[in-house]
């Protein structure tokens, strides 16, 4: 039978003989890409989803949805990223805070200098590239935020009181915590400070009593994945991150 598509809101949903076979939430991200969050979506409806989208744009899709991956592939996208999907242990740890460094609570930043610090290191992620918060939605995203976590959203500071590195654990809406970025400007690097920022927040969640947490980290980042993996980080699966030209 035929699929209708609606618009409701921003997003768009495709129906089939009066049931919802899928829906598509466009989403243009700070870096100026278009990214489509897609929900509850049948293989057969992407096609018609799709073409209410002008442009390029990006999507992600878990590799093991094969039927998913063959549909948007036959639609002309194609793999450019891989994330390998991560669960961490968690543990009480004793990794210290680098001589002259301090670390303090997001709650407790100035809105600008933390926005600049997260543009920065996203900048180094791959597929954040060119990042570019605007401080209305930053704020709305980070403490407007219902799983805005003050201790758990960690920014260090170096010994002059400059911004260094921040490691972000969001509580919800996923059962379980989920790392959002650990990360250091390069001017920081090589003295333990994100294995001590990560130690920080960890030990909270220990102490609540949470057993473990997620994160992604892009199979081509060495670093992060050492990193996690210091911290017993195990694979569980990977997502791909496809693009239409």
């Amino acid at each position: 039978m035929a699929i209708t598509v609606t618009r409701l809101d921003e997003h768009w949903i495709a129906s089939r003989d009066d049931e919802v076979i899928g829906e598509v939430h466009p989403w243009s991200a700070p870096n100026g890409k278009l990214r489509l969050f897609f929900d509850r979506t049948d293989p057969s409806a992407y096609e018609a989803l799709i073409a209410r989208i002008n442009g390029p744009c990006l999507t992600t899709v878990n590799e093991a949805d094969q039927p998913a991956v063959d549909a948007l592939t036959a639609l002309g996208f194609v793999p450019v990223r891989r994330e390998v999907l991560l669960e961490i242990p968690v543990a009480r740890t004793a990794f210290e805070v680098p001589p002259g460094y301090r670390v303090i609570s997001a709650a407790d930043t100035g809105i600008r200098k933390l926005m600049a610090l997260d543009d920065a290191l996203r900048d180094e992620v791959p597929g954040a590239e060119g990042w570019e918060s605007d401080e209305t939605s930053f704020r709305e995203q980070t403490y407007d935020s219902p799983y805005f976590d003050p201790e758990t959203y960690l920014v260090a500071l170096a010994p002059d009181n400059s911004y260094a590195a921040l490691v972000r654990i969001w509580n919800g809406p996923r059962p379980l915590p989920r790392l959002g970025l650990i990360g250091v400007l390069p001017a920081h690097r090589r003295h333990g400070l994100a294995r001590a920022l990560l130690s920080a927040a960890f030990n909270v969640l220990a102490d609540r009593g949470a057993p473990l947490a997620i994160a992604e980290a892009d199979d081509s980042n060495t670093a992060s994945l050492a990193l996690l993996r210091t911290f017993g980080a195990t694979e569980t699966g990977a997502e791909l991150e496809l693009a239409r030209p």
